[in-house]
């Protein structure tokens, strides 16, 4: 936890917030400040600052629940720090806990867009998994936020069919934007050209100057009908040399290369 978050209606009018369970076991038992110590703190979609702690209660060893209460600062909040990136992400879902994982992982590398949607080769059985309710993902996006010490939660849509989500939203979401699928057969751009290193640097780097929406595939691949709804919503396919990757590797892959 680099950032205690708070939402901002745990402050009072004095902007003092108490916390109890998660957040105040962490900081009496891995911070472990004293009173008066200031820490980094942060109100979710606000400013980011530091905040006194007040009082320290329950972190003696004894049955109490321990509680931390914490009195922002104005003079110090300032507009969240952490950089997002200009990338918006289309990804058909994987299994659950990998879902989760990547959401965690694009909320710590700044990713502010992503959407979540269905294919051929997504089971069905993901979409009614209880990892993937709104107060999970949410929990995983707070935790991923405080690692990063950012505020600002990210956009996370799930789209259930593929072919309206193509049709009739995509090309608005990619409006502006270079659109990209990540795919290894055949790919009209490809980043990891060894026969012309200089090309694959120059596209790289023409890529970088304009903001960017990248769909990434199942395991196993989007299937060519796919891949020809994807083209005809303006996408070009991207080659990252021959290696086959798993979802949860091409994606922080992809994010290193094009951020």
């Amino acid at each position: 936890m680099n950032l205690i978050l708070l939402n901002e209606n745990e402050l009072d009018s004095h902007g003092l917030a108490t916390l109890v369970g998660r957040r105040a076991k962490h900081i009496c038992e891995v911070i472990k400040p004293r009173v008066g110590d200031r820490l980094n703190a942060g109100i979710i979609d606000s400013d980011i600052g530091k905040a006194e702690v007040i009082a320290i209660t329950g972190s003696d060893g004894a049955d109490n629940e321990a509680s931390v209460t914490l009195k922002f600062d104005n003079d110090t909040l300032r507009n969240s720090s952490a950089a997002a990136i200009d990338i918006s992400l289309v990804i058909a879902l994987p299994r659950p806990k990998v879902t989760r994982r990547i959401i965690g992982l694009c909320t710590e590398c700044g990713v502010k867009d992503i959407h979540f949607i269905n294919s051929y080769r997504v089971e069905k059985s993901f979409w009614q998994s209880p990892l993937l309710s709104d107060d999970k993902v949410h929990k995983q996006i707070i935790l991923s936020l405080e690692q990063a010490k950012d505020t600002q939660l990210p956009r996370i849509h799930f789209h259930k069919r593929f072919k309206p989500f193509v049709e009739d939203q995509l090309p608005e979401i990619a409006k502006g934007k270079q659109a990209l699928v990540a795919h290894p057969y055949d790919a009209k751009i490809n980043l990891e050209d060894s026969k012309n290193i200089e090309a694959s640097d120059d596209k790289l780097a023409e890529l970088k100057q304009q903001p960017r929406i990248i769909a990434v595939g199942p395991e196993g691949g989007f299937i060519p009908y796919e891949i020809e709804l994807l083209q005809q919503a303006g996408f070009d396919t991207l080659g990252l040399g021959p290696r086959i990757y798993r979802v949860e590797t091409v994606i922080p892959l992809l994010l290193g290369k094009l951020a």
